[in-house]
């Protein structure tokens, strides 16, 4: 499935915009710079650590998954 990456924090949480519109939030595990807009392909769709491959590069990047299948404010948090 492919993951498009929707915002990277500078200490490594990653959301991310499933395939079916879903979102999906994840704790970067490896220290390869990742970029919003950039195309990730994995099944990110269990708790725990997953491996996706950048469609473009090849490279493969580790992550933890702390939920999936959100609404975009339950992956970003409610307005304040």
């Amino acid at each position: 499935m492919q993951n498009v990456i929707e915002a990277v924090t500078p200490k490594g949480d990653v959301v991310f915009r499933a395939a079916d519109g879903s979102y999906i939030v994840a704790q970067q595990i490896d220290a390869k710079p990742l970029k919003q807009a950039q195309i990730l392909e994995g099944a990110l769709e269990t708790i725990g650590i997953e491996t996706a491959t950048d469609v473009a590069t090849g490279l493969r990047y580790e992550f933890f998954i702390a939920g999936y299948g959100l609404s975009r404010e339950g992956a970003f948090g409610a307005p304040e």
